[in-house]
């Protein structure tokens, strides 16, 4: 089970899942134990999500990271940066 800070749908997704894929690639696991032991790095309204999803629509990992994108990239503000501002005109 990767070790990392559990995922409530506030923070920032693409950090939360290359850090899971980080930790599940190293430990040279199978496509579908990465489905198995995602749920496990959720919690709060992120876990409901995942607990609300019918059974048998994810095939592979991608399918469920596209899911999990597609969910909460409404739900994540990027944190504004000097980069940001430069970029208003």
């Amino acid at each position: 089970m990767p070790m990392m800070d559990l995922y409530d749908g506030t923070t920032n997704l693409e950090e939360h899942l290359g850090i899971y894929k980080a930790q599940m690639y190293v430990q040279d696991m199978e496509d579908a134990t990465y489905c198995r032991y995602f749920p496990a790095t959720l919690k709060g309204v992120a876990q409901l999500w995942f607990n609300s999803l019918p059974p048998g629509t994810i095939t592979c990992f991608q399918d469920l990271a596209d899911k999990f994108v597609s969910q909460f990239t409404a739900s994540w503000k990027e944190r504004m940066t000097s980069i940001h501002i430069s970029k208003i005109k």
